[in-house]
């Protein structure tokens, strides 16, 4: 007559999401790698492209947390 207390219930949630967000990053990972290493263009031109990429993500980034801290200031008043 073991009973499961609601924190063992939970933590065992836990620990099994935790793999899973383990595994999707282990792999994505492996997944970059691969696909780096098969890629059908130069290493040169692979390297170019994601630095253009992390780029355009970069400013994307920077103008999406611009216009949120806008919305917030502007909350604020």
């Amino acid at each position: 007559m073991s009973e499961e207390k609601p924190e063992e219930k939970s933590d065992g949630k836990s620990k099994i999401l935790d793999k899973v967000v383990m595994g999707a990053i282990i792999g994505g990972a492996i997944g970059s790698v691969l696909g780096a290493s098969i890629a059908p263009k130069k290493g040169v031109e692979t390297r170019n492209d994601i630095k253009e990429i992390a780029s355009t993500a970069k400013e994307k980034s920077f103008s999406f947390f611009h216009k949120i801290t806008h919305i917030f200031r502007k909350k604020d008043k």
